[in-house]
């Protein structure tokens, strides 16, 4: 879902460079990594619809809470004249971000429901206590 040049927005390519000293898996792990955790909140969602998406089809708030997830992951690696603290700050907000989403207290626009699987039991049974006999 995102790519190197996404990150235009949140990173200077000179910053990017000199926290990869040569080594381009650095930046592609914490991108996998940041993807993960995300689809770990987001159970509720067609996962791979919003995941495999490309180009102008990708979510907006879904690339920028993966950016600032990546960000942060990639960052921790060195500290070449970047605030850690502002970071750190956006990493936090877009955790909180994910929770309110998994909880229902949020609902993305667009975002597809999870498929559920053909054969999958949707039983679901209610019951209570036995009525009483009393009267007044």
């Amino acid at each position: 879902m995102l790519t190197r040049d996404d990150f235009k927005t949140h990173l200077y390519p000179e910053l990017i460079e000199a926290i990869e000293r040569d080594d381009e898996t650095k930046l592609e792990t914490a991108i996998k990594a940041s993807s993960l955790l995300a689809k770990g909140y987001m159970s509720r969602f067609d996962k791979a619809a919003l995941f495999d998406a490309t180009g102008a089809s990708r979510d907006e708030m879904l690339l920028m809470i993966l950016k600032d997830l990546t960000v942060w992951n990639f960052i921790i690696i060195a500290n070449p004249n970047i605030s850690i603290d502002f970071h750190r700050a956006r990493y936090e907000d877009a955790i909180k971000l994910l929770e309110k989403i998994q909880s229902g207290k949020m609902v993305p626009d667009g975002w597809p429901p999870a498929v559920t699987p053909e054969n999958h039991d949707t039983f679901f049974h209610v019951s209570s206590n036995p009525r009483r006999g009393t009267s007044y």
